[in-house]
């Protein structure tokens, strides 16, 4: 799970990652690369986060706000994994966490091939 200070900085690393999301709380309403990247620099100069607050990623580009430094508000959903399992809080994601033990990307819980390299993965 990568980190970020803002929402731009954890769009523009999920836009390499997927290329669709849905925000969490409007199934309804799809995001594309451009759309996600503008309503990210919107959200940043209209509502800043406080210095305790930064945004995460998820392997598969699903994007949270961790306000507390524990608990996740999950904003955008990746529609590339739309069965990920995302965790709630920070401890529980360092935990749930995989890795390519070829090119060490994160990978989603489950997948079978790694999305960074192509590697087979047990």
């Amino acid at each position: 799970m990568e980190r970020f200070n803002t929402m731009l900085e954890a769009a523009e690393y999920a836009a390499t990652l997927c290329n669709s999301w849905s925000f969490a709380y409007s199934n309804t309403e799809v995001y594309d690369s451009a759309k996600l990247l503008v309503s990210a620099q919107m959200s940043d100069e209209e509502n800043p986060v406080d210095e305790d607050s930064f945004y995460v990623v998820s392997p598969s580009g699903t994007i949270g706000l961790c306000q507390d430094g524990e608990e996740i508000d999950w904003l955008f959903l990746s529609n590339c994994a739309v069965d990920e399992d995302l965790p709630a809080t920070l401890s529980s994601a360092s935990q749930q966490i995989k890795f390519c033990p070829n090119c060490g990307s994160g990978v989603v819980p489950g997948a079978r091939f790694c999305a960074g390299c192509g590697t087979k993965l047990s």
